[in-house]
């Protein structure tokens, strides 16, 4: 069976039949001449909107692509913030670790009273002038050398004995811990995942 032509073809757009152009009369292919430049003309509009909708999609791609890069941008960025709260309790000398000194009176105190556990640095930290609010763990941390403690740990081990620290002591009840949105979380909650803590004072 004869497959009809498709309306978009070349010779469909200038009026062909079956017949060979050496049937075809003066006057036929006269007219179909007539008709080439409007072909070409429907081609290249068929084209300029080809290119018009490449071009829409082509922005729309760049676009999420520049989001999803921002967004990779910002999670780098994050991860070696955390990173870093853990790095700066280090100072190196010489390709080696030294321990960070405490400053000030924490200094005089640390050195009175021997080494300073951590679960003892951790409830120090809230005795400072500027922790007087729940605090992450890397912001606790952070604080660490502050209250005279000093470690040549790894920043990855510091980071869970610091939650081991932190666990214990809110079984010991010396310690509040609060959600992401500010609420703080019952002692007797044992399913909610705390986010920031506060020691709980006397």
């Amino acid at each position: 069976m004869e497959t009809s032509r498709n309306a978009n073809a070349p010779e469909a757009r200038l009026g062909n039949d079956d017949r060979a152009l050496s049937e075809l009369t003066l006057v036929e292919i006269a007219e179909r001449l007539e008709r080439v430049t409007g072909a070409i003309e429907a081609e290249r509009v068929r084209e300029r909107d080809s290119r018009r909708e490449y071009k829409v999609v082509a922005e729309e791609t760049e676009a999420r692509i520049k989001q999803i890069r921002e967004l990779a941008q910002s999670l780098v960025q994050e991860q070696r913030r955390r990173m870093a709260s853990f790095d700066g309790m280090f100072s190196t000398q010489q390709g080696g670790m030294k321990e960070v000194k405490p400053r000030g009176s924490d200094r005089a105190n640390a050195s009175s009273t021997g080494r300073l556990s951590i679960v003892d640095a951790v409830l120090k930290v809230w005795s400072l002038d500027q922790y007087d609010e729940p605090l992450t763990t890397e912001e606790i941390a952070q604080a660490l050398p502050e209250v005279g403690y000093s470690t040549k740990a790894a920043p990855r081990s510091i980071k869970s004995t610091l939650n081991q620290a932190l666990a214990k002591l809110c079984r010991e009840r010396k310690v509040r811990r609060f959600r992401t949105d500010g609420t703080e979380i019952p002692p007797e909650d044992s399913y909610s995942r705390a986010r920031k803590y506060m020691a709980v004072h006397d």
